[in-house]
């Protein structure tokens, strides 16, 4: 999807096929993303930033993105909300089977 609500993150999709699918996550100071369950991925951030993950049992957790980083990561439910004062930008890839 490349267009978005305000307050949503802008989400690009670079590949998608019935094995991998490759999106561009651009997150603006303050923009939210929508709580959802993602699997197994690698994120690879592009512009890194300040970030507060949202998750469905009310808590929360902030961490730093660190550009130029890479990392695997297990599948999770959350939302991603930036708390810096400029755009974080990451492409993640998942596996689909």
């Amino acid at each position: 999807m490349d267009s978005k609500m305000p307050g949503e993150t802008d989400v690009t999709l670079l590949l998608q096929n019935d094995r991998v699918r490759v999106a561009e996550m651009r997150v603006q100071p303050g923009d939210r993303g929508k709580m959802v369950e993602r699997p197994d991925r690698v994120q690879y951030v592009i512009k890194g930033g300040m970030i507060r993950e949202h998750f469905p049992n009310g808590q929360s957790e902030d961490y730093e993105l660190k550009t130029g980083t890479a990392k695997g990561m297990q599948k999770s439910t959350s939302s991603m909300e930036n708390i810096g004062e400029s755009e974080v930008a990451f492409v993640t890839v998942r596996l689909l089977r």
